[in-house]
């Protein structure tokens, strides 16, 4: 800021300094312009009446030179020269000689032709002939101070040439010269005046130029350019909220115009930049956590895959053993039963318990086995229109004895007038079975399991189970429907029913969902559509997991 504002002075300096130098150069040379035709005026001035004042000495003493009168001319000439506007008044003859001089020493002197007062008549190689006005002055400095001569020349008139007393020759044109001196200390000290008067008008001249040279620059300049210094430091510090008040119709509120539009543009452009970053850091997390999501599906569907193969493998392998040693345990103890009626051995008593336990166990490995058969098959899906309402009321009928062995409520929720779905019917009570099942196995003594049908969204119905029981731990639920999952330690679950669920909602061109907390409980729920799609338009199910 500091820099800026030295740069703004500095920049005013730079315009006044040249503008004041610019003026002073012009003024002066203007100054010295008019001092030079002042000076040559009052020179003229002087020239002029000098050689009025030598005309006038000339006529005043015509008469004494008439008489040849000398010593007339002298008074006549030094009552004249009494007067200080004279510096010197002499009279030549033709030879050079001063004959009359107001400097009584110089009186009978000889001059030199080549001086400056007579190489103006006598040339190295000429008579003596007519001066014109305009050769008749002289400046010349004696004492140190400029002086003024005038030359007028003493012709011989016819007069003069025919008269008696000394008469001249009519060839010679000039019988002397009067030369008339004047000093010039008048006409330099008033152009001295004049300069110092110039001189100080300029310096007034310049000042005042820079003082409102330096009032315009700040108003016109200066100030708008602090302004725009000032935004634009604000704006580089990222407020895009600077503007430039609007000025005059000039270049400088042009140029504030041009300013507040291209920041208010740039505050836009700023803005817009920063609601994209965020929009799409949020994107970018949408798209990472449904790649995931996406991710652990395709691994599911190859785990399940893969499980499905072995699991029909092993299936046909076990199934037929398993249920021989299963029939032949009960048969080997309803003979032991069928021999010894009534009370037996400790001995025997310890077989007929083994031997039930035995097939006990086949029959649970043989379950076992049916569920990975139903796992690893794909059976073939019949959709037909059916009421949804029958089929949970007859999975109610089917757990009722349990939910009261259990002291668990079991109920229905399915608003009048729902609408029938396309579905496999025995696959959607599969489904609801196993699901109400693992709440039933959830729920502790006076809880409640509820089966709720709704549709809330068009073209879908969803059917929920949920119960109040212990719900899933949160780190369980991204789990819950792999293969051989299970979280029932000790109990006969195998980890297969969420993973058949599951299945069932794929085929249906459904999805399932789950949401548990340990205060709630769970709930899962099935989303399935009204209408099938046809095979072109299905799509892989999505299964969302939620926990709170």
């Amino acid at each position: 800021m500091n820099g800026n504002r030295h740069n703004g002075r500095g920049l005013a300096v730079r315009f006044g300094l040249a503008l004041c130098a610019g003026t002073a150069v012009i003024l002066v040379a203007g100054g010295y312009a008019s001092l030079r035709m002042q000076r040559s005026h009052l020179t003229e001035l002087v020239e002029t009446r000098a050689i009025e004042v030598a005309d006038v000495i000339r006529r005043s003493t015509r008469d004494a030179m008439m008489r040849d009168d000398p010593g007339e001319v002298r008074r006549i000439i030094d009552a004249i020269a009494e007067h200080e506007s004279f510096e010197r008044i002499r009279v030549f003859d033709a030879r050079g000689r001063i004959t009359v001089s107001t400097d009584p020493g110089e009186v009978g002197a000889l001059v030199d032709m080549d001086a400056e007062q007579c190489v103006l008549c006598h040339g190295a190689d000429r008579p003596l002939v007519r001066l014109d006005g305009q050769d008749r002055t002289r400046v010349f400095q004696s004492n140190g101070e400029r002086v003024l001569g005038v030359i007028a020349p003493l012709h011989n008139e016819p007069s003069c040439s025919n008269s008696s007393c000394h008469a001249h020759p009519a060839s010679v044109a000039v019988l002397g010269v009067l030369d008339v001196q004047l000093p010039l200390s008048l006409v330099d000290a008033d152009v001295a005046a004049s300069q110092r008067q110039i001189l100080l008008g300029v310096a007034i001249a310049v000042l005042a130029l820079l003082a409102l040279a330096w009032l315009l620059t700040w108003r016109m300049v200066l100030r708008p350019v602090a302004r725009l210094t000032r935004a634009t430091e604000r704006m580089a510090a990222g407020d895009f909220s600077a503007r430039l008040p609007a000025g005059h119709h000039d270049e400088i509120s042009a140029l504030a115009d041009a300013w507040n539009s291209m920041t208010e543009r740039l505050g836009n452009a700023h803005r817009a930049l920063e609601e994209l970053n965020a929009t799409l850091e949020n994107r970018v997390e949408e798209k990472t956590a449904q790649l995931e999501q996406a991710h652990r599906r395709m691994l599911l569907v190859d785990k399940m895959a893969s499980l499905g193969k072995l699991a029909a493998t092993v299936a046909h392998e076990l199934n037929n053993p398993l249920a021989g040693i299963a029939t032949y345990a009960r048969l080997m103890r309803r003979r032991s039963e069928e021999a010894r009626p009534g009370p037996v051995e400790p001995a025997e008593a310890e077989s007929r318990r083994i031997l039930a336990l035995i097939e006990d166990e086949s029959r649970r490995c043989g379950n076992i086995v049916r569920n990975l058969l139903l796992f690893s098959r794909s059976p073939t899906v019949r959709f037909t229109e059916e009421e949804l309402r029958p089929l949970l009321d007859r999975c109610v009928m089917l757990l009722h004895h349990r939910a009261e062995l259990s002291e668990v409520s079991l109920t229905v929720d399915v608003p009048d007038g729902f609408p029938k779905i396309e579905c496999d019917a025995s696959q959607i009570q599969q489904m609801v079975l196993a699901l109400a099942i693992n709440g039933l196995e959830a729920t502790t003594q006076g809880g409640q399991v509820a089966l709720i049908a709704r549709a809330e969204e068009p073209g879908w119905i969803t059917i929920r189970v949920q119960d109040n029981g212990r719900g899933i731990p949160p780190e369980y639920l991204s789990e819950i429907f792999e293969p051989f999952f299970t979280t029932k330690e000790g109990e006969s679950g195998v980890g297969l029913g969420l993973p058949v669920v599951y299945g069932i909602a794929a085929r249906h061109q459904g999805s399932v969902a789950v949401e548990s907390s340990s205060e709630r409980g769970t709930v899962f729920i099935v989303r399935l559509p009204i209408r099938q799609p046809q095979p072109a338009d299905a799509g892989a199910p999505a299964r969302e997991v939620h926990v709170s």
